[in-house]
């Protein structure tokens, strides 16, 4: 990488922090371009050299996200011992993914606003999200040759309902944490380890 290449990812990666900041904080529909030229202390002329739109941005953090995230759970795949012990670290992955990036993890889960149709940027998180969702889903169809995994549905479609049912636990958690101790008696994490207790309960228990 060159001097030029390498001082202008860094200004990017400044802009796409302080972008995270305020999305965390604000909101992603209540900031605006001047907001993110603010928290990054450059001009609004300056940011517009490394990014034409907020919508851009967002993009910009869904993309790294779904990078980060598939390097994650593709490392816990492999360092995870037998298909069991691999699922358990794959969520546990997921969930510490949410913890330490939660507004690229929300970018990654809602699909966010990818600019343009067709531009690079829209077309590189669409091939990054199919190899993610297809390296989980290979993970799955090791469990149904092994017999570990029983369902009539195709990987893809148990990736999705597998998406959908982390998804929801891990806001229920993390919105909820006093009710969870105060009636259910469980830690956000106690709760988030018997939620994925029970999906892969109802994948592996054969009729």
């Amino acid at each position: 990488m060159g001097k030029r290449q390498a001082l202008a990812e860094y200004h990017r990666g400044s802009i796409l922090a302080a972008a995270e900041r305020l999305f965390s904080e604000k909101g992603t529909e209540r900031t605006t371009m001047d907001d993110i030229a603010r928290e990054a202390e450059y001009s609004k002329a300056t940011l517009y050299v490394y990014f034409q739109s907020k919508e851009e941005i967002v993009g910009a953090i869904l993309l790294n996200g779904l990078a980060m995230l598939k390097k994650r759970v593709h490392q816990a795949i492999q360092d995870g011992g037998d298909w069991y012990g691999a699922y358990d670290a794959v969520c546990r992955s997921i969930a510490g993914f949410y913890e330490e990036n939660p507004t690229a993890y929300e970018a990654v889960m809602g699909g966010g606003h990818t600019g343009a149709e067709g531009s690079k940027c829209d077309q590189d998180i669409r091939r990054m999200a199919n190899e993610f969702c297809t390296e989980l889903a290979n993970f799955l169809e090791q469990g149904m040759t092994a017999g570990t995994i029983c369902t009539t549905m195709s990987p893809m479609e148990t990736v999705m309902l597998f998406w959908a049912s982390v998804s929801g636990m891990i806001h229920m958690a993390d919105r909820n944490a006093d009710t969870l101790s105060d009636q259910v008696g469980r830690s956000r994490e106690e709760f988030l380890e018997d939620g994925f207790h029970m999906i892969l309960r109802a994948i592996t228990q054969c009729e």
